[in-house]
């Protein structure tokens, strides 16, 4: 028989028992003296002996003399083989007589041993003296020879042959009483084959069959079979279920309702696998038979679902990066630096686009020229700091309020320009009058300097009249209409008329 290697449940249960059973022997010989000691029996014989030599030397020395004791004595060596040499000594301690080699002279009270044997020697009923015997050493009392006893062969040879026919006939057994196999091996085959992870468990939910693949999942993790799968404390200390709802296989048993890739997370050691869980109960006569557990590992797949969203979430930021350095560069492209208004460019484009969409409609379209009034007094008086805070302070106004109603644009140094889509004369009309009430009112206020400064903008308002009117024509009207503004006294709001003449740049230069 071929002895498995690390030894197997059923082996180490074999050892155990027959360990058990030698040790209860070997308490009964002990206490029983069942298994004969040839020690023992040695050490007895010679002490028989001794006590028989004593009795002759007793004899021969009543009627006998000296000499006639050291020829029996020296004859008792002869015979004994073992017996290496023997004193006779009085009482005294003093040594009468001596043969072969002697053993060593001890007190009165030495008690005998198995190669020194003192036994006392009495004449007339009276102690005269001892005869001590010096014996070889007994070679079962020494090692290797020991392990040659019938006290040290018959436990190790009733331990190895009860070792082995328990391990004999417990494999038998339990290999009856074994649930697995009640499974045939082409069906152990055909489960070890599937690259899923397959448990069959029985009405109990214990584990019945398990395939290699389920093995590989749980890596050194062991798997009792006969014991409940929940009861593994791998499983029960490492399982994350979702809202702590119960195993899907006691669930799916409970209901007699199979369940269908329920997710559930191993955590195993330092590694946390993924899976999703598909059970199948086992139903005869609304009886439970057993449960067909599924486990799906997952955990690579969520891996590269995280790395995907990682990297979606990479490539959304940066084309949010983008988006907003992109929208940085359109505004720069299309406002003016200093009073964020559109400029020139970005407004023609803006404001033609929405002139066009006006005039499929048959809306108006309202243009209003602005100028502060006397800027050129603030640069001369005050500084260019001073100056391009006041033009700071004017765009704040003409950008709030176009904000939602049109466009505002910085149409040169202190010019500007407001486009109204929708808005018919009357309402341009009032809005330019807002704006030059805004300026005359709170311009001022947005200046660091003291005292206040007084601000105030003068305004050209022209009106789509014709579609045709192109939106350059419609600008220079609202000039038109400034320039009116200016030569009536600045501060004011004049609306273009078709009689109003138009003026020379020259005649602009003078009175700004």
């Amino acid at each position: 028989m071929r002895l498995p290697w690390p030894p197997d449940t059923i082996s180490r249960i074999a050892v155990g028992i027959a360990a058990l059973a030698v040790l209860c022997l070997m308490g009964l010989d002990y206490a029983f003296g069942l298994v004969p000691n040839p020690v023992r029996a040695e050490i007895d014989r010679r002490q028989v002996v001794s006590q028989l030599m004593a009795d002759q030397i007793a004899l021969v020395a009543t009627r006998l003399g000296a000499q006639d004791v050291h020829q029996v004595l020296y004859g008792s060596r002869r015979n004994e083989s073992r017996l290496l040499g023997m004193a006779l000594r009085s009482a005294a301690g003093e040594a009468v007589s001596v043969t072969g080699l002697p053993p060593p002279q001890v007190a009165a009270g030495f008690r005998s041993t198995s190669t020194h044997v003192r036994v006392p020697v009495m004449l007339q009923g009276q102690p005269w003296g001892a005869l001590e015997l010096n014996w070889q050493p007994i070679a079962a009392e020494s090692f290797p020879y020991l392990l040659l006893t019938p006290q040290s062969l018959w436990p190790m040879l009733t331990f190895v042959l009860l070792s082995v026919l328990l391990r004999l006939y417990l494999g038998k057994v339990l290999h009856q009483l074994d649930p697995s196999a009640a499974v045939p091996d082409r069906v152990s085959k055909a489960y070890n084959a599937l690259s899923e992870s397959v448990i069959m468990l029985d009405g109990q939910g214990r584990v019945v069959l398990l395939n290699e693949a389920f093995r590989g999942l749980i890596g050194q993790r062991s798997v009792q079979i006969g014991r409940r799968l929940e009861e593994h404390s791998w499983l029960r200390e490492g399982a994350e279920l979702q809202d702590g709802s119960d195993y899907p296989w006691t669930m799916a048993m409970q209901t007699h309702t199979p369940c269908t890739r329920l997710p559930m997370k191993l955590r195993l050691g330092d590694e946390l696998r993924v899976t999703l869980v598909t059970c199948s109960p086992l139903i005869e006569k609304k009886k439970t038979l057993g449960c067909l557990v599924v486990i799906s590992d997952q955990t690579h797949i969520e891996r590269n679902n995280e790395s995907l969203r990682l990297t979606t979430s990479q490539l959304q930021s940066a084309n949010d990066e983008i988006q907003q350095k992109n929208a940085e560069l359109f505004r720069l492209a299309t406002r003016d630096p200093m009073t964020d208004c559109l400029n020139r460019r970005a407004f023609f484009d803006l404001g033609g686009a929405q002139k066009d969409q006006c005039n499929l409609v048959g809306q108006p379209v309202a243009v209003i020229m602005c100028d502060i009034d006397h800027f050129k007094s603030f640069n001369d008086r005050y500084g260019h700091a001073i100056g391009d805070e006041v033009i700071k302070a004017v765009s704040g106004i003409y950008n709030t309020a176009a904000a939602e109603v049109g466009l505002a644009c910085r149409y040169g140094g202190e010019e500007f320009c407001v486009m109204l889509p929708g808005c018919d004369e009357a309402q341009a009309q009032v809005f330019g009058e807002m704006l030059r009430k805004r300026v005359q009112d709170t311009a001022g206020d947005g200046i660091d300097y003291e005292p206040r400064l007084s601000v105030t903008s003068s305004f050209g308002v022209a009106v789509t009249r014709s579609p045709r009117l192109a939106l350059e024509q419609l600008i220079d009207q609202a000039d038109q209409a400034l320039y009116q503004s200016k030569r009536a006294g600045r501060n004011r709001c004049t609306l273009f008329e078709e009689t109003q003449p138009a003026q020379a740049s020259t005649d602009a230069d003078t009175t700004a």
